[in-house]
């Protein structure tokens, strides 16, 4: 029975476009679960900030709680960009008002929940790329540098690429494709309007490109297929590097990718046993047990 006194515990699943929280009580029982927009480290710490709060508040709402259970908050967080050393750091030195709060890697997250906290790798494709190979001994890691720089094979990848296809094939300098018409639609007008638009575009907006990519594809454009061939074959590579046994292949786009792949390649990924945000909870449940071994 859930007191006034109860432990409880949030796991943020922080990523790209997305920032998800599931609530349980000390048993593990599912309380709520809230949800808000980006919250990539990158985007920068206020931002960021919000939306966790956010997510947390709907989470804490659906169970019947407000914020006035913060003290009460046992927090894992697994962020997209925990992987650099100074975001990360921005996010542990925050002064939480929660009874405990453990920063991850979205990554890290992502693969305790999919594997339940055994060995395994996930390759996550959402607004952006990233891998993990999680072994006995060895942690391998891919990827995960942030878009533009390092965005092949994901929503925001793909969108960038569907944005260069179309400017090209406007100009006459690459073949013609459904793209344009579709993305013209979407910005409701041509290479010019696009270009404005996109002068200071997320991660996301690229990202919400991607299922133009996939709509013209289904429609055997020659294009968008060659772009989702490109990532098919980026997908095998990422696999061949992550260590033997269980994977899985996450996110929205992976997701959508998976349905193009081979069978003999889709045999490769497994179903995750459980998402994101219960792989963040286990992390701070281990990381609570860690710290009272330590005490002890």
């Amino acid at each position: 029975m859930l007191t006034v006194s109860s432990a409880l515990f949030a796991g943020i699943d922080a990523g790209g476009s997305h920032c998800r929280v599931r609530l349980e009580d000390e048993s593990g029982n599912l309380l709520g679960e809230g949800r808000a927009g980006a919250a990539n480290l990158g985007l920068g710490w206020p931002q960021v900030a919000a939306n966790v709060r956010q997510a947390l508040n709907a989470a804490l709402q659906q169970a019947g709680l407000d914020s006035s259970a913060y003290p009460r908050l046992h927090v894992g967080a697994g962020f997209a960009g925990a992987h650099l050393a100074g975001l990360k750091a921005t996010a542990l030195n925050w002064q939480h008002p929660f009874a405990s709060w453990h920063v991850t890697t979205d990554l890290h997250a992502a693969c305790y929940g999919a594997h339940g906290g055994e060995a395994g790798s996930v390759i996550i494709l959402g607004t952006g790329f990233s891998a993990i190979g999680l072994a006995a001994q060895s942690e391998t890691l891919l990827g995960g540098y942030g878009f533009p720089i390092n965005a092949v094979c994901s929503g925001a990848g793909l969108g960038l690429q569907a944005v260069q296809a179309v400017l090209l094939a406007l100009d006459a300098l690459a073949p013609a494709t459904m793209l344009t018409a579709l993305l013209q639609q979407h910005f409701n007008g041509g290479a010019a309007q696009m270009a404005e638009q996109l002068l200071q575009a997320t991660p996301q907006q690229y990202a919400e490109l991607a299922p133009l990519v996939f709509q013209a594809a289904d429609s055997a454009d020659a294009v968008a297929t060659g772009l989702l061939q490109q990532a098919l074959a980026f997908i095998a590579q990422l696999s061949s590097q992550l260590p033997s046994g269980r994977c899985c292949l996450l996110g929205g786009v992976g997701q959508r990718l998976l349905t193009y792949l081979p069978p003999a390649q889709r045999s490769r990924f497994s179903a995750p046993l459980a998402p994101a945000t219960v792989g963040a909870i286990y992390y701070a449940r281990r990381q609570l047990a860690s710290a009272t071994q330590r005490a002890e």
